[in-house]
């Protein structure tokens, strides 16, 4: 099986607790989230998400998943797709201080057609910077 992985990360001046609500408060994305849009379902293990993934001009895609994992205030992440072409998408928060966190930011895929889709996957990275780089100034420009 092939695998890909994308990852960032970056360093948000807000406590953990306003990070983590941020990103389980779905029905807010399309208010400060570039990549991810019209997120719906239940913040809950083994629930069904479905969301659009906006890239660039392009048309929005539109995606099922399932909460893979939710460890209140620490990571947050979502698995699709199938054999062929998956991902598990996911943001996992690290405290530096009280007011301040490391966001690490990305997804994982895997997929026997992975190796097709491999160079317009990681041209992606750049979105993921973007949301990260949102969520900053979301959260920032509440707490400064």
């Amino acid at each position: 099986m092939f695998k890909m992985n994308i990852d960032t990360q970056t360093e948000v001046n807000a406590p953990a607790g306003k990070v983590w609500d941020l990103l389980v408060s779905f029905s807010a994305y399309n208010d400060w989230n570039p990549m991810l849009k019209n997120v719906q379902g239940e913040c809950r293990v083994g629930e069904p998400i479905r969301f659009e993934v906006s890239i660039g001009g392009r048309k929005p895609m539109l995606l099922k998943a399932r909460i893979s994992r939710n460890e209140e205030g620490r990571i947050l992440s979502w698995r699709g797709g199938s054999a062929l072409l998956g991902g598990e998408h996911y943001f996992r928060i690290e405290s530096i201080d009280d007011q301040r966190v490391r966001l690490y930011h990305g997804e994982r895929f895997w997929g026997l057609l992975l190796p097709m889709m491999r160079k317009k996957l990681s041209m992606a990275k750049p979105l993921y910077k973007a949301v990260n780089d949102a969520l900053k100034v979301q959260l920032e420009s509440t707490f400064e």
